[in-house]
Parts: structure tokens; C-alpha cells; sequence
């Protein structure tokens, strides 16, 4: 952008209005930085920095989402009204930090998170391992690595305007929810006590009045797709594992209300374990932890919209099949040997610990592009017999949720006197 070039644009750096720090006792906390309403008008690329903790020793980032696991919750609003927001963030981030090329992964996105995603043959071993070693927290703020997050990438409104003039948008905040404890794991050691870095908005500003002036006249509307959030309960097998488990199909046809009277474009489920025990062991998260998607058995998709089926015949059902259908529909994914698979023989054989990592990253998409009057997700697996102990991840038959996320249609409606309407567009 041509603002750059000259003095039309100074850049601010803006301290939380208020700051309630997550730790490992308290579970939650919350930040919420508001904008100076003397400026003409802020870019969309807000950037928030210094994002993560510290802890009591030297201990490492989940290796999925990296620093970005300690929020929640995030909202973009003028006074009490919402402009964007991003529920089960981070869920739904573990997702975007594999939506990337490789290569992507391994230069940019890990060094902005600090995950440790980015996969290689290591030649010493020859087998497929991570590029990235994990970056981690100490004591001390100072010597803890922090995450850099561009907010286009979680607020999709802030890509589809040039600006956010105050003349319009008087009281802009930006509020987050952190979670901090077990259920919501931080660091990969999971009883490391943490405390949440005090985080930064970093904003540009736009100070030319014509300029301003003549931007005002052109935002007359804005569209969008708002990624919104739903969940329903995969439960546990009948028999919890049992010998009268093996080979039983087990099938859940949940309604799924939230998108509704919506246009919704793009879905994606991402399941995790009920109990975030199932992703511990001897103290330490097992692979991407809480945050992983385990792979079921023999499972069968299929999205009923408006009384039909999107997938034809019996849905998805193979595990490449299940892949084509998520990258077809959201992109490039970054994968490595049974990253989606269930139980692959001799894992250890190409993939560096190769039995943490099986399986983990297993999300389901698609397309819908229609209008949603009633939205049936099926879902089948079929179990196994439990060969491990009741504390062992067993994702044929241990409950979990599965989130659901979609692409609802939003649009800004600028009036004549500057006020506005953000409602659900139609298509």
C-alpha cells in the first residue's frame, strides 16, 4: 500500500485497557485493548505481539498450536457490538496452522506461533521427521519465546475493508478470553506452572484527512465469511472398550442448529477427547495433545443439508478419500505418513515417534455453498477391542467432541449517516 511510502501512516502500539492474567491456578483470564477514537482511522492489519507465558523452569509450547493455545475466545467490537469474534480459537488454529504449504509451515508459520509443525526425511535416520525442534518458555519473559498473530487471520471482516474509519466505528476494543489449565494445555508439560506474557496491539493509523475523507466515501458495504463454531458429543462405545466392541458400528446423527437461517460456505469437524487425560502420559502431552484430531476406525461422513446428501452413495469413507474431500475444499494441509490414518503397522519405521504422531491430525471438510434451513452431520466408527488400559487414548471408542466449524455469509451495510447494520447475507 502506497501509504507507506510517506507520512499518511504512523503505526501505534497500544497497551491492554485492562489485563487479568491466565494461570495454572486461576484457569482463565482476560485481555481488552480499546482504541484511541481521537484517530481518523485505523488499516485491518492489526498485529497482536508478545503472545504466550512463562513458567516456573524451561518447558515447551504444544507443538500444534504453539503460543497461540493460551486463547480462548476473541472478539472485534465497537462498544458492545460485534464486528468479528472467533470462538474455540484454538481448536480451530490447530486446523490453520497445518492449512499451509509445507514449506510455509516450516519457514514462516512456526517462527509466528512457535509450533512445530514443517516435516523433512531426516537423512541421519531415514525416516519422515519435524523440521522444527519445539520452542519453549523459562522463568523469565525476557527468554521466553512470544507469538506474533495477524488479526486478518482471525477476524476474516478486517480483510474485506481498507480501513476502520472512527466516524463510523467510535469505541473499537478487542477482547480475549485465555484458558489455561489441564483441559486447555499450554506446554506440553502439563503440570508446568504458567503465567500469561502481558500482550501488545500493534495498529496503523491512518493521519491524512483527504485520504480519509475519500475512503469514507467508498465503504459503503463489505462482505464476508465469519467462521463460526458448533459441537456435538461423539459418546463412548456401549461396552467402553470391551471384547463386545469389536467390529461394532457405532453411528450419531446430531442436528446442528448454529448455522441456521445462515449461508454457510466452507465445514470442517475437528474431534477431540472428551477427558484431556487421554492426551497425558507420565506427565507430558502425547503428540499435539489436546489439540490433535485423532483418527477413528472405519469412519463414514456424510452432511445432510435441507433433507439431502452432499457426499454421494455412502459418503466419505476411506481415510485418502477423507483427505482429497479437506484439501479440495480448504486448501494445501501440511501432512507426513498416517497423520490421518488409524493404527498404521510399522509406523516406526518412516515417521519419527511414529506411534505419538499417527493419526493426529485427522479433520474432516467439505463444501456446502447453500442457504441452511436444517443441517443433519452423520457420523459412524466402528469400534475395537481395547488392548491397552482405561487411561490408554482409545479413539474407536473413548468419547469425544467434535467441533464444528463453517463459513457463515456476513456483511457490513454502511448508512448515509455514517451509522451501520452487520447481519447474515442471504448468499
Amino acid at each position: 500500500m502506497s501509504f507507506y511510502s510517506d507520512s499518511n501512516v504512523g503505526t501505534q502500539y497500544v497497551d491492554p485497557k485492562s489485563f487479568i492474567p491466565g494461570t495454572h491456578l486461576t484457569g482463565s483470564g482476560r485481555v481488552n485493548f480499546e482504541l484511541d477514537g481521537t484517530a481518523m482511522a485505523y488499516l485491518p492489519n492489526m498485529r497482536l505481539l508478545n503472545v504466550g507465558v512463562n513458567s516456573n523452569g524451561a518447558h515447551l509450547y504444544n507443538r500444534l498450536v504453539g503460543a497461540y493455545a493460551i486463547i480462548r475466545n476473541i472478539r472485534l467490537m465497537d462498544g458492545k457490538t460485534e464486528l468479528s469474534a472467533c470462538n474455540e480459537f484454538q481448536i480451530i488454529q490447530g486446523f490453520k496452522n497445518i492449512n499451509r504449504t509445507n514449506s510455509h509451515s516450516e519457514v514462516v508459520d512456526s517462527k509466528l506461533s512457535q509450533n512445530s509443525i514443517g516435516w523433512e526425511i531426516q537423512g541421519n535416520v531415514r525416516k519422515v521427521g519435524r523440521v522444527e525442534i519445539v520452542r519453549g518458555v523459562t522463568a523469565l519473559e525476557a527468554t521466553s519465546y512470544q507469538g506474533w498473530l495477524d488479526l486478518r487471520d482471525v477476524f476474516p471482516m478486517l480483510n474485506s475493508v481498507s480501513h476502520l474509519p472512527t466516524a463510523v466505528f467510535k469505541n473499537l476494543n478487542i477482547q480475549i478470553e485465555y484458558a489455561s489449565l489441564l483441559d486447555r494445555q499450554i506446554l506440553v508439560a502439563v503440570a508446568a506452572h504458567i503465567n500469561t506474557i502481558r500482550p501488545l496491539l500493534a495498529v496503523d493509523v491512518l493521519q491524512n484527512p483527504a485520504i480519509v475523507a475519500k475512503l469514507n466515501g467508498q465503504l459503503k458495504s463489505a462482505r464476508w465469511l465469519e467462521l463460526e463454531h458448533d459441537q456435538f458429543n461423539i459418546p463412548v462405545s456401549t461396552n467402553d472398550g470391551g471384547a463386545n466392541d469389536q467390529l461394532v458400528l457405532q453411528s450419531v446423527n446430531p442436528k446442528i442448529n448454529a448455522f441456521n437461517n445462515k449461508h454457510i460456505e466452507r465445514i470442517l469437524i475437528a474431534k477431540e477427547f472428551q477427558n484431556p487425560l487421554k492426551a497425558v502420559s507420565g506427565g507430558n502431552q502425547v503428540g499435539f495433545g489436546r489439540y490433535a484430531s485423532p483418527c477413528a476406525f472405519r469412519q463414514r461422513v456424510n452432511f445432510r443439508v435441507n433433507g439431502r446428501n452432499i457426499f454421494p452413495r455412502n459418503g466419505i469413507t476411506g481415510n485418502n478419500e477423507r483427505l482429497a474431500y479437506l484439501i479440495d475444499a480448504w486448501g494445501d494441509c501440511t501432512a507426513y505418513p498416517s497423520s490421518n490414518q488409524f493404527g498404521v503397522d510399522g509406523i516406526d519405521d518412516v515417521l519419527i515417534d511414529g506411534p505419538d504422531y499417527g493419526g493426529q491430525l485427522d479433520y474432516i471438510g467439505g463444501y456446502i455453498g447453500e442457504y441452511i434451513n436444517d443441517l443433519v452431520i452423520n457420523y459412524e466408527r466402528t469400534g475395537l477391542q481395547a488392548t491397552q488400559g482405561a487411561d490408554a487414548p482409545r479413539p474407536a471408542t473413548d468419547a469425544m467432541v467434535a467441533h464444528v466449524y463453517a463459513e457463515c455469509a456476513k456483511q457490513l451495510i454502511v448508512n448515509p449517516d455514517l451509522s451501520y447494520n452487520i447481519e447474515y447475507a442471504q448468499q
